[in-house]
């Protein structure tokens, strides 16, 4: 006995007719089903219809055909057709595959136009224009909903980081060349807006920041040093002249 969950609703199959319990009854020819039925399937599995319906064929003779689904895939209704419970990747689709946006999402390597949208990416583009200068459409929104939907997938950070790191080999740059850089900037800048950005940056990097306003405050006070006795004397006198 196996179970498979369809829009958050656990579906059972029975590997055998040993299995199936005495209250439920089941059609030996699945094709008389309808929705709700337990039917036997052609590997002498028995579970129950899901979904039934009909679609309109784009050629042939019979245009018109029917349909039923179950927690393990969509079969057509037809003499030829055997229906198994074997698990598909795509339950809705006939012929078991994934549609073309998983594939999108799942696939592990990069194709090549994939791979220039990368470095499209690392030259500086943005990711609207990367998208457009490497796949075909004109359309704008398309190209960012698209490109939005490359970057998010694991291939596309994966080789992004790759590609970053050999820049930064050649280069000569390193996680402690930049630290330093970081630290110098923190400790000579002159402004203290400047000390106090690197100072964050250096907390974020070493997870150091935990959000709160404490934090803030005390991250702030290594660069505020409080104010000179001269500014307090200037506020003191401009709260006098304003009280006359």
């Amino acid at each position: 006995m196996r179970t498979y969950k369809v829009n958050k609703i656990e579906h059972t199959v029975f590997d055998s007719l040993d299995e199936v319990p005495s209250n439920v009854h089941y059609l030996s020819d699945w094709r008389e089903g309808c929705v709700g039925d337990w039917v036997k399937a052609d590997d002498e599995c028995v579970i129950q219809i899901l979904r039934k319906g009909t679609m309109l064929r784009a050629k042939g003779k019979k245009r018109e055909i029917s349909y039923i689904g179950t927690c393990t895939g969509t079969f057509t209704v037809t003499s030829k057709t055997k229906m198994d419970t074997s698990r598909r990747a795509n339950i809705y689709s006939f012929s078991g595959n994934l549609s073309a946006e998983e594939v999108l999402e799942t696939r592990e390597n990069l194709n090549s136009k994939e791979k220039l949208f990368v470095l499209n990416l690392l030259k500086g583009m943005d990711p609207q224009k990367a998208y457009m200068n490497v796949y075909p459409t004109n359309n704008p929104g398309y190209a960012n909903m698209k490109a939005a939907q490359l970057i998010k997938t694991e291939r596309v950070d994966t080789y992004m980081r790759e590609e970053h790191k050999e820049v930064c080999e050649r280069l000569g740059i390193n996680a402690e060349g930049v630290l330093h850089g970081i630290k110098l900037i923190a400790q000579t800048a002159e402004k203290d807006d400047t000390k106090l950005k690197a100072l964050f940056k250096l907390s974020d990097i070493l997870d150091l920041e935990d959000k709160t306003s404490t934090s803030t405050q005390q991250v702030t006070s290594a660069v505020f040093q409080g104010f000179s006795s001269k500014e307090l004397q200037s506020a003191q006198r401009k709260e006098l002249s304003d009280g006359k």
